[in-house]
């Protein structure tokens, strides 16, 4: 006990502890936020129906992040909401939100009318990753009536998987539809 005798070893020891243990806490704080980061989920636009999906007609970009193999931000420019988000880096960073029940999103410009999207036969579904394609979490059937030139369908919950949301299926005048799909994760 020599040295907490002398006042400066004792200020240096009381210091290397102080911040060992705050970088243990930083790190550790660190690496639960890595562990809620979430992957990038693929989505497309199938014929068929939530009950037996058919084939895929129109690939979407990935809801939480853009991937390569789906639409990019780069095929999504010229529409004034993907303009925007561009624009916006904070807009960018909600779309990978890790917080519990925060939304995931992703906005694609599908060359197809909203008319004939909702003429029936086609569906949502969102896989769990790239990586495990074949496990779906979330799908909606694009049924209902067009509000305006606005079409929302509910993405329910597929294999226990937790997550749901919605569809807004917008017009955009040209033959081309603008598909913003929003999923929730309930982590609890």
């Amino acid at each position: 006990m020599q040295i907490l005798n002398h006042p400066a070893r004792a200020v240096t020891l009381i210091t290397a502890g102080f911040v060992l243990s705050l970088g243990l806490l930083l790190g550790a704080a660190q690496a639960g936020a890595q562990d809620m980061t979430t992957m990038p989920h693929p989505a497309h636009i199938h014929t068929g129906s939530c009950a037996e999906l058919g084939d895929v007609i129109y690939p979407l970009t990935d809801v939480g992040g853009m991937t390569s193999g789906t639409p990019t931000a780069g095929d999504m420019m010229g529409t004034p909401a993907t303009d925007t988000m561009m624009a916006s880096p904070t807009s960018m960073d909600a779309m990978a939100s890790p917080s519990p029940m925060a939304g995931e999103m992703s906005v694609t410009t599908v060359e197809a009318s909203l008319s004939d999207l909702a003429a029936g036969g086609y569906v949502i579904n969102v896989h769990e990753s790239a990586e495990n394609i074949s496990n779906y979490i979330a799908c909606g059937d694009i049924t209902g009536s067009v509000t305006g030139e606005e079409l929302t369908i509910q993405l329910e919950s597929v294999n226990d998987s937790g997550y749901s949301g919605t569809a807004l299926l917008h017009d955009n005048g040209d033959d081309t539809t603008m598909v913003t799909i929003t999923l929730l994760h309930d982590q609890m």
